[in-house]
């Protein structure tokens, strides 16, 4: 999927607070509430299941490519009142009505990157990995059925195709690229992948307990794809390993390359700074490693990991 050319008061007064923040912080998004239905379910993987959402709304989702987030609202008492009240409104505007929203019926956002956007069949696939124990959206997943309905934040074509929601941003001058990630941020390796310039080398490092629930796509031959058992040595990720040994052999080239060299990394929060602390230490400018975490491993401290 190419996308653009990147290279202390009353609950009432914190409410109110809260929209305002709310509404300012996403003044520039282009990102609607999409009334969706889902129109199918399928297994992609042992614990990776593929939702297509579909609305004639859909007709209008602007196809940015590359690691777009964009998130569900799980549904609710909530989601019903919130798709009422908002309509096709700026996410500036909804967000002020998702925040005015009491706790216990306030619906349950989760971020995802599109598998596919299919404008012209008014359609979208997000692809869920299912975490044990299971979370909000895990659990949604698990149940999901043809009809269910489901709200999608998403940006409209209408306001132009922008990088609202992308972080990829490697610059003109890359030649080579880092991608770190696991079955979370799978999509978004293959939408990156997609974007590449066809002289562009890649070495993809994925961890995942089956690589069918991480699958990147097909992908040409400047690109390795490497799937990392998921165990751990010891408290270490696997996958630390795996970057370690990439920076044995790769690090001073990558770091001697500059602007040349790019690295995304995208998995467990903690993990991900520790991928960034071994390639700066290899030598490469931290300005040239992004690294975000796409969940968070609790099961260290009370034993759940909920997404």
């Amino acid at each position: 999927m190419p996308g653009p050319d990147r290279r202390a008061g009353s609950s009432a007064t914190a409410a109110s607070t809260a929209g305002s923040v709310a509404g300012c912080r996403f003044h520039r998004s282009p990102n609607v509430l999409f009334p969706t239905t889902v129109a199918r379910v399928h297994d992609v993987g042992p614990r990776l299941v593929r939702v297509t959402l579909a609305g004639p709304d859909l007709a209008g989702c602007a196809d940015v490519g590359l690691d777009q987030r964009v998130k569900i609202l799980l549904p609710g008492p909530g989601a019903d009142e919130l798709a009422r009240r908002a309509g096709l409104a700026v996410e500036s505007v909804w967000r002020r009505g998702w925040s005015a929203l009491d706790d216990d019926v306030r619906p349950v956002m989760r971020s995802y990157t599109p598998v596919a956007v299919r404008p012209r069949a008014a359609e979208v696939d997000l692809d869920l990995y299912l975490h044990e124990p299971a979370g909000p959206a895990s659990a949604w997943a698990r149940r999901a059925a043809p009809g269910d309905r489901v709200l999608l934040s998403a940006p409209h074509a209408r306001y132009g195709v922008t990088d609202h929601g992308t972080q990829w941003d490697p610059g003109l001058d890359v030649a080579h690229v880092l991608l770190v990630g696991d079955e979370t941020s799978a999509p978004a390796v293959r939408g990156i992948l997609a974007s590449l310039r066809p002289d562009v080398r890649a070495h993809v490092l994925v961890e995942a307990d089956d690589p069918a629930d991480a699958p990147v796509g097909d992908v040409p031959g400047t690109v390795r794809v490497e799937h990392v058992p998921r165990h751990r040595r010891g408290a270490e990720r696997a996958v630390l390993g795996a970057v370690r040994d990439w920076a044995a052999e790769h690090g001073r080239s990558a770091a001697d390359a500059g602007t040349g060299f790019y690295a995304w990394c995208a998995t467990e929060s903690a993990t991900v700074a520790r991928v960034r602390a071994e390639l700066v230490a290899a030598g490469i400018e931290r300005s040239r490693v992004h690294a975000q975490g796409y969940w968070h491993d609790r099961s260290r401290r009370d034993g759940v990991l909920r997404r």
